[in-house]
């Protein structure tokens, strides 16, 4: 999804940018890639709260239907 998409991002943290450096070198597409999968690992992060504060207001839905919704939206 994210060749889609142009993204220009300036790091202003001589630590962080330092640290991808050590990490990827100069290969912006390996950056690139590595902040997508962060992103999506925030986006489910966000969602799992989300879904546990409805489970505790006891809005929960089957497992099988949760199996579903999840199945269709991440694969």
């Amino acid at each position: 999804w994210l060749s889609d998409y142009m993204l220009s991002i300036t790091i202003d943290d001589s630590e962080l940018e330092s640290s991808l450096k050590q990490l990827f070198g100069d290969n912006d597409q390996a950056i690139a890639t590595a902040f997508g999968e962060f992103l999506k690992q925030q986006q489910i992060k966000q969602e799992v709260g989300v879904a546990i504060e409805q489970l505790d207001a006891g809005q929960g839905v089957a497992f099988s239907t949760a199996i579903h919704e999840i199945r269709a939206k991440y694969e």
